[in-house]
C-alpha cells in the first residue's frame, strides 16, 4: 500500500471496442494499491459503436461519462472538456489516442491541472492530409504537457522520424495486463471454451482478439483460413471483438470461422485457444499480442510497428509480412502441426511477458509520473510565489 492518494481523470475518444479501453479497465484493477483513485470519460458522444467498451469501463468501476464532443474543431470544446476536469476535482488527468491528445492538454491548461497523454498508435508516413494534420497536432499539444507516453520504442521512433527531434517529455512505456488473469492452461492443455461460442470441442483454435476495423488485417486472415483447413482439418478460426468492419467480415467467411463478438471472458477464451493470430497491418503495441503472452500462448503475427517488441520471431511465435496471406496461412499450419514447438515458444511468450508487461510493474511507472506531474506543478507555483 501507499500514502499517495490521487484523483486521475483518464480521457478517451470513445468507448468503442479497442485496447485502450480494455488497458484503462485493467488498469483500474491495481490503481487503489497504488492509492490512484481513477475516473474515465469519453470525448465522443454515445453511440452504440462508441459505447462497447462501456460496460467494460463500468463493472471495472470507472464510472464511465460522455463529455459529448462531436467534433475536435468545435468551438465549444476545450471548455467543455475544462468543465469536466473541475468537476471530477483530477488531481492529475490523463489522455488517450489522438483526438484526446489534441484538445485535453489545452483544456487541462485551462483548468490549471498537470496533463499527461498516451499515443496509442503507430505514426507512419503517407497518411491522407486530415490523419497527418490531426498527428502533427496531437504530437505537439501533447508534447507541451508533462509527458507524451509512446507505447513501444518503434511508435517513439516513428515520431521522431515523422515529426523531428522528440521534446523531453516523450517517453516510453510499454502497456502492462494482469498476469493473474491472462494465465497458461492447466498443463498446456487447452480448457473447454465457453459453450455459447458454439466451437465444436476438440478442433484447433487460431483466435484473433481485435476490434473490427480494417487496419486490424481480419481479411487478410479470412483469405488465408481455407487454405489452412485444408492442411488442419477442422480447425477453426475464432474472431473475438466488434466493430464497424463486422457485416464486411461476416460476408467474407466461409467454413471454420466464428464471430465471437464483444465479450468480457477473454482470459478463459486465450486459455481454450490452441494458437494466437494477430494479422495487423499497423500496430503501436497490441495488447492482444501481450494478453496472449501472458496466457502462454504462441501467436503468428505481423512485422508492424511494435509487435516484435512482444513477439520475438522464432523464440516466442513467428511474424510474417502485413497483408501476405499465403505466408500467414503457413506459418499458423507450421505452428498448428507441431506441438512441441508450439508449447516452447508459448512457454517462452509467458517468461517474456512476465519480465516485459507486467500489469503492476506498468502501473507503478505511471504513478511515478503522475508524481512528477504534480511536483513540477509545485515548484512552478512556488516560484510564482517568490
Amino acid at each position: 500500500m501507499t500514502d499517495r492518494s490521487l484523483r486521475v481523470l483518464q480521457i478517451i475518444d470513445t468507448f468503442a471496442y479497442g485496447g485502450a479501453e480494455r488497458l484503462l479497465a485493467t488498469l483500474n484493477g491495481v490503481a487503489p494499491d497504488l492509492g490512484l483513485h481513477m475516473s474515465v470519460a469519453s470525448l465522443a458522444p454515445p453511440t452504440p459503436e462508441r459505447s462497447l467498451s462501456f460496460p467494460v469501463l463500468r463493472d471495472a468501476g470507472l464510472d464511465p461519462s460522455y463529455i459529448g464532443i462531436r467534433l475536435m474543431r468545435q468551438r465549444n470544446a476545450v471548455p467543455l472538456i475544462a468543465k469536466k476536469i473541475r468537476e471530477a476535482r483530477a488531481d492529475v488527468v490523463h489522455a488517450h489516442l489522438g483526438t484526446s491528445s489534441v484538445l485535453v492538454p489545452l483544456a487541462a491548461r485551462l483548468a490549471k491541472v498537470p496533463v499527461l497523454s498516451t499515443l496509442h498508435h503507430l505514426p507512419a508516413h503517407g497518411r491522407a492530409l486530415p490523419a497527418r494534420t490531426k498527428e502533427k497536432l496531437a504530437i505537439r499539444s501533447a508534447g507541451r504537457g508533462h509527458s507524451l507516453i509512446f507505447v513501444s520504442e518503434a511508435a517513439r521512433a516513428a515520431a521522431e522520424s515523422i515529426h523531428g527531434s522528440p521534446r523531453p517529455s516523450w517517453r516510453v512505456l510499454h502497456n502492462g495486463v494482469d498476469m493473474s488473469s491472462f494465465r497458461p492452461a492447466a498443463g498446456g492443455v487447452p480448457e473447454p471454451l465457453p459453450a455459447d461460442l458454439g466451437v465444436p470441442s476438440g478442433v484447433p483454435v487460431v483466435t484473433i482478439v481485435a476490434a473490427l476495423r480494417k487496419p486490424k488485417g481480419h481479411e487478410v486472415a479470412l483469405r488465408a483460413w481455407p487454405s489452412v483447413r485444408e492442411r488442419v482439418p477442422g480447425a477453426t478460426l475464432l474472431i473475438v471483438g466488434d466493430g464497424e468492419h463486422r457485416a464486411t467480415l461476416e460476408s467474407l467467411a466461409g467454413e471454420g470461422v466464428v464471430f465471437a463478438g464483444s465479450r468480457d471472458d477473454v482470459p478463459a477464451i486465450l486459455r481454450g485457444s490452441t494458437l494466437a493470430l494477430l494479422p495487423s497491418l499497423t500496430e503501436a503495441l497490441p495488447t492482444a499480442a501481450i494478453e496472449a503472452a501472458a496466457s502462454g500462448l504462441t501467436a503468428v503475427a505481423t512485422t508492424v510497428g511494435g509487435t516484435p517488441e512482444i513477439v520475438d520471431d522464432g523464440r516466442t511465435g513467428l511474424l510474417v509480412a502485413p497483408g501476405d496471406a499465403t505466408a500467414l496461412g503457413d506459418a499458423v499450419v507450421a505452428l498448428l502441426t507441431d506441438d512441441a514447438r508450439r508449447a516452447e515458444l508459448g512457454e517462452a511468450a509467458r517468461r517474456l511477458a512476465e519480465d516485459r508487461f507486467d500489469l503492476r510493474r506498468w502501473a507503478g511507472r505511471l504513478a511515478d509520473l503522475y508524481d512528477d506531474a504534480l511536483a513540477v506543478k509545485a515548484a512552478g507555483s512556488r516560484r510564482v510565489r517568490v
